[in-house]
């Protein structure tokens, strides 16, 4: 433990590199999935379809593959950029997860009652005015648990960075390794750092649950049914 007390400070560098790429593929993979999921219910084929397409398309091999096409095969397309190896990682976990995202916006939207939306049309709300005022926000009680749930993942995808040199706690605890031979309490502390990750995680989206209109709405209503019975109760006593 002695040995390994020497690297704090790289191990700490690489803590933060880890937590600023998680949280740019988090914000990025909640844009995408806030894009792709409402196409996957568009009315026109050809969107609908294409975006299928695209979301199977992603999910079809694992991030570590996309990640080497992105950083090492796309280069040698003309005309293609030669991305660093942070951008590259934050571009594929957040593509990576926005199609996984897009599936959790898409059934959040489909659990709100198509009757609110024909009300919607009815009162000449436009498709996005729709969504955007009286969809989404029910939706959001159904999806931002999910897509808790997939951001802590997400936390643990940030691992596959450290195969195209993004120096992040894994990177640095492998070298920590090799130069203290200390393998068992080197991994063990970052799999102490990426269960302190997820908690912190889960804690922000339990907080996020709880400030959501439909589920502060169901709150009020509990608390007032509640009230209610307890003053039957009491008159009931009271009798």
């Amino acid at each position: 433990m002695a040995a390994v007390s020497e690297y704090w400070d790289s191990l700490a560098r690489g803590f933060c590199v880890t937590l600023w790429v998680g949280l740019h593929a988090i914000l990025g993979a909640a844009l995408g999935s806030l894009i792709l999921g409402p196409l996957r219910l568009s009315k026109t084929r050809a969107i609908r379809v294409t975006s299928m397409v695209f979301i199977e398309l992603i999910r079809g091999p694992s991030a570590l593959i996309l990640l080497f096409w992105v950083f090492y095969v796309l280069p040698l397309i003309p005309g293609m950029p030669q991305l660093s190896p942070l951008a590259a990682a934050i571009l594929v976990l957040a593509v990576d997860g926005a199609a996984y995202g897009a599936e959790i916006v898409r059934a959040g939207i489909e659990s709100v009652h198509r009757d609110q939306s024909d009300a919607c049309h009815a009162l000449g709300l436009s498709n996005l005015q729709t969504l955007r005022k009286v969809v989404l926000p029910q939706a959001l009680s159904q999806i931002v648990p999910a897509f808790g749930s997939m951001a802590r993942d997400m936390f643990k995808w940030t691992s596959i960075v450290s195969f195209v040199g993004v120096p992040d706690v894994l990177y640095v605890a492998n070298n920590v390794r090799s130069q203290t031979f200390e393998a068992a309490i080197v991994f063990c502390l970052v799999a102490a750092i990426y269960w302190i990750l997820c908690l912190l995680c889960a804690g922000v989206f339990r907080a996020i649950e709880q400030v959501l209109p439909l589920n502060q709405a169901l709150r009020a209503s509990r608390t007032s049914a509640q009230v209610v019975s307890n003053a039957k109760a009491v008159a009931g006593a009271a009798q």
